[in-house]
């Protein structure tokens, strides 16, 4: 692992031993291998978890609890494969980055097409990332029902609860803070908080469920997909929709378990940098991910049955909990969700700029971010937010267009380059057959992910 962790960053770091010691704690030179394992597990699982997991209860009404829970065990294995022959090969030959792992393999042609893939949709989540906090703490217009307007008893849409301002001031004021160091040892403070609200967040979904189980108002759900339910009315579906909806449910399982982009930055971040670490690591981050993923599915699914929403937020209004839980309490519980909700977007988003920044820097650069200068790291940083911050202000309409392209772009690096990568390089018929494999359903997901954009059911 020595040449993993060689770097060209010694005339940076000379330039700023001038700085305070607290400042340049923060600003200086990362010295790789400093966090443990579990900040890194963090890390990547926080990588993952985003906005993606509100979709997964609709998931789970499309195909029924057993066969979701077969399709979200089938992309946790699908997403360490693809995972694994990343780190493995970047290990083996000694490359820091993704990009120069696949420029080894396919050249500067590949390389390109690569960050391009990565800079297109991880930007675009980004974007709709800040979209979708500013629906949930402020709302739209003329209602303006998000928590801030409705905490304050303002639904007017005053200056100062405009969804450009309180985005800005979260910018300036969260964003910005967490994107100082240079370190994912430092990030990883902020992941654990992260995963501890989003698990807070599940037990309060199983709660919420357990309610509605109790007290009888739980939905109706499907344990089979509806074609093979005794229960179903023969009218509820067929076995060419549910085919579909198998192919959808995987689609948008894939976008949620997305983390390959930012495997190498945090395998170079841990203090036990072996290979076998950090496949251990990528293993329990998976993990984490699918059971953070099952619970909310499971608990949203049975809440609302067939009236699950694209995005089960939508589901969860005061109106309904209150049927639960009383009207404060039911209160408190949607502020709490629509917070931690936010939190972990936040964290999501500077984890994404990590990759976009990487990736950026590579291809106009020729290196890693972290070997620029002060100067033109923190330039690239603070651009790539604030570009995200006005794209999401003044182009709120870009969702279509983000959501038909980073789909295409995020099964590119996210499937097709390590499939590829196996193909070319497997020692037996059975790994290059998986590599192969990978690839094919790559193209059939990415296919179904442009249809649903184009019907209207794209989910990020």
């Amino acid at each position: 692992m020595a040449s993993f962790r060689d770097g060209g960053a010694d005339e940076s770091c000379l330039a700023e031993t001038h700085l305070s010691s607290q400042v340049s704690s923060l600003i200086a030179c990362p010295e790789p291998g400093q966090c443990g394992n579990g900040g890194a597990i963090c890390n990547l699982a926080v990588t993952a978890v985003g906005a993606g997991m509100l979709a997964l209860p609709k998931a789970m009404e499309q195909v029924g609890i057993i066969l979701g829970f077969i399709l979200f065990g089938t992309v946790c294995l699908l997403t360490y494969f693809s995972s694994s022959i990343i780190v493995k090969y970047a290990s083996r030959r000694g490359k820091r980055t993704y990009s120069e792992l696949v420029k080894d393999e396919f050249g500067v042609a590949g390389a390109r097409v690569l960050q391009t893939s990565i800079i297109i949709h991880v930007a675009g989540v980004m974007i709709v990332y800040l979209i979708i906090i500013a629906d949930m703490l402020v709302g739209a217009a003329p209602d303006w029902n998000g928590v801030l307007p409705t905490l304050l008893g303002r639904h007017d849409g005053v200056w100062y609860l405009s969804r450009p301002f309180v985005c800005a001031v979260l910018l300036v004021l969260a964003i910005f803070p967490m994107l100082i160091s240079r370190e994912l040892t430092v990030v990883a403070r902020y992941s654990r908080n992260s995963i501890i609200m989003m698990l807070f967040l599940s037990a309060t979904m199983v709660a919420l469920a357990a309610t509605a189980l109790i007290k009888g108002k739980a939905a109706r759900v499907h344990i089979l997909p509806t074609p093979l339910d005794p229960d179903c009315p023969s009218q509820c579906g067929t076995l060419a929709r549910l085919c579909i909806a198998i192919l959808s449910v995987l689609s948008v399982s894939c976008l949620a378990f997305t983390c390959q982009f930012n495997l190498l930055p945090v395998h170079i971040s841990l203090q036990d940098g072996r290979c076998s670490n950090m496949l251990g690591v990528t293993r329990k981050a998976i993990a984490l991910c699918a059971a953070l993923y099952g619970t909310v599915a499971v608990s949203g699914y049975l809440m609302f049955g067939r009236d699950t929403e694209g995005d089960v937020l939508r589901n969860l209004t005061i109106k309904y909990v209150s049927t639960l839980a009383g009207p404060i309490t039911a209160a408190a519980l949607i502020d709490f969700i629509v917070l931690a909700t936010t939190f972990n977007l936040l964290v999501n988003f500077v984890l994404k700029v990590w990759a976009v920044r990487d990736n950026v820097a590579e291809m106009f650069y020729g290196r890693p971010a972290l070997e620029l200068g002060l100067g033109h790291f923190y330039a690239l940083t603070y651009g790539l937010s604030l570009a995200a911050y006005l794209t999401s202000v003044f182009i709120p309409s870009v969702w279509m267009m983000l959501s038909l392209v980073g789909s295409t772009a995020c099964v590119t690096f996210s499937y097709i380059f390590p499939g590829l990568i196996k193909l070319r390089n497997g020692r037996t018929r059975l790994g290059r057959a998986g590599g192969a494999s990978v690839v094919a359903m790559a193209v059939v997901m990415a296919g179904v992910a442009i249809v649903n954009t184009l019907a209207g059911h794209a989910e990020l």
